[in-house]
């Protein structure tokens, strides 16, 4: 009951933001600020629901996240509100960090970053938002480079060399 109070406190945050930037318009910004306030509390409370209360498995979790991720930048293209979008991603490219579960299959975590830069791109298509770029570059970059540091072994090249020439 708590998670679910939580997730509804969260979601009324991102509707009162929304409403605020439909009926005043030159409130955007603070509109803005609730919208992400309100999807920073679902990613803490799905996050919450996993790790400390075990209330959700992993997958699910997992799943809830990237929803999380893909309706925060639907919202994000329908207003042209950039922050939003990279709350979303920022928040899609933590999921498989905190809902780690040590069992280390590179090759799915490689597979949904590759996912994620595909969507940037195509986010990037339409709107000329650097920011959401970099965040990508260096989130990609930062994962797989501490992944290799601690987890390669040469028998993983074959698994990890399309992924490299993928994200290059």
């Amino acid at each position: 009951l708590r998670l679910a109070a939580i997730g509804a406190a969260g979601i009324g945050l991102f509707v009162a933001g929304w409403k605020l930037s439909s009926r005043q318009p030159d409130r955007l910004a603070y509109a803005l600020t609730l919208q992400g306030a309100g999807v920073g509390v679902l990613y803490l409370t799905v996050f919450a629901a996993f790790r400390l209360y075990q209330f959700l498995p992993a997958g699910a979790a997992f799943a809830v996240l990237a929803l999380v991720c893909a309706f925060s930048t639907a919202i994000a293209l329908l207003q042209n509100a950039m922050p939003m979008a990279f709350i979303g991603f920022a928040g899609a490219f933590a999921a498989p960090i905190l809902l780690s579960t040590g069992q280390g299959d590179h090759v799915g975590l490689f597979s949904y970053y590759l996912l994620l830069g595909v969507a940037i791109a195509a986010v990037a298509w339409t709107k000329a938002w650097r920011a959401l770029n970099l965040l990508g570059f260096f989130a990609t970059f930062g994962v797989a480079t501490v992944w290799g540091a601690l987890k390669y072994r040469p028998e993983h090249l074959a698994t990890t060399e399309p992924f490299l020439t993928a994200f290059f």
